[in-house]
């Protein structure tokens, strides 16, 4: 922040206590028009931020200070010098550069929000839910002891799914829809998709004994997970998903059961990127 001070540029710090304190005080904030908001943290900091944004048009900014940093790192946003990116931010903000990137419009019954990087629906979401109960690691490692522990019990649902108005219906292991390309601190579940092409990335895992899942996972780290046959990956700019069982998750933080309906928003998000 002192990179913002030092460049003349006018901050509030909001230290809230909890999600409806941040909540409060971001539409405090944003309640006399649009304005800048940099969310210093990780995915589930982004994530909570960007529902101001897209309510109040406001411009966003990121500066990684998370675990994860799967948005970031999806954005091209540098990692490891966050004081470096912080100089970086100042001159932007000064010289009002900012891009429009896409975002997903999720809606599930009356309730909308908005998400930069990937929707979750089945195996991964379960890893999600474990790994918010773990207390004692952080990162990639709480992530992957999680997914470890899920294997065990290994679940799949079944899905009936549209892709733009086409019925999809099967039974899978996994549906990750990517506007982001990744999660889990860096594993590439939708390598291909792009944060301004106006489309969703969806990976589809389909069902397969627990040692050829124990096979591809390793991959993902590398996208090359779709390559192999147990993966199908489609394009859409509408996803409907609906199952009895799994937990939908938006960026790492959860959005409850489905149905929901995902929408591709091209250019819906000024951002403060490289």
């Amino acid at each position: 922040m002192q990179s913002l001070q030092r460049a003349g540029i006018d901050i509030r710090l909001l230290l809230p206590d909890g999600l409806d304190a941040l909540h409060r005080e971001l539409g405090e904030a944003c309640a006399d028009g649009p304005t800048t908001l940099i969310a210093c943290g990780g995915d589930g900091t982004v994530h909570q931020v960007l529902q101001a944004a897209a309510r109040s048009g406001s411009t966003l900014g990121i500066i990684p200070a998370g675990t994860g940093n799967d948005i970031a790192r999806s954005l091209g946003i540098p990692l490891k010098d966050p004081a470096q990116w912080a100089a970086r931010l100042a001159d932007l903000m000064r010289t009002q550069r900012t891009r429009a990137v896409d975002a997903s419009l999720i809606v599930r019954g009356d309730r909308q929000e908005w998400s930069l990087g990937v929707v979750s629906a089945g195996f991964d979401s379960a890893v999600n839910e474990r790994a918010d109960r773990m207390t004692r690691l952080s990162g990639t490692a709480r992530y992957l002891t999680a997914l470890l522990a899920e294997l065990r019990e290994f679940r799949t649902y079944e899905y009936d799914v549209t892709l733009d108005g086409r019925p999809m219906a099967g039974t899978a292991l996994l549906i990750a829809v990517g506007n982001g390309s990744q999660y889990g601190g860096g594993m590439r579940i939708c390598p291909a998709a792009d944060m301004w092409d106006g489309l969703l990335d969806i990976t589809w895992v389909d069902v397969a004994p627990r040692r050829t899942v124990l096979r591809v996972l390793p991959r993902i780290f590398s996208g090359r997970h779709v390559e192999h046959p147990l993966v199908r990956t489609y394009r859409a700019r509408e996803i409907t998903i609906d199952a009895r069982g799994p937990v939908i998750y938006a960026d790492g933080d959860r959005v409850g059961s489905p149905p929901v309906r995902i929408t591709a928003l091209p250019g819906a998000i000024r951002m403060l990127v490289p």
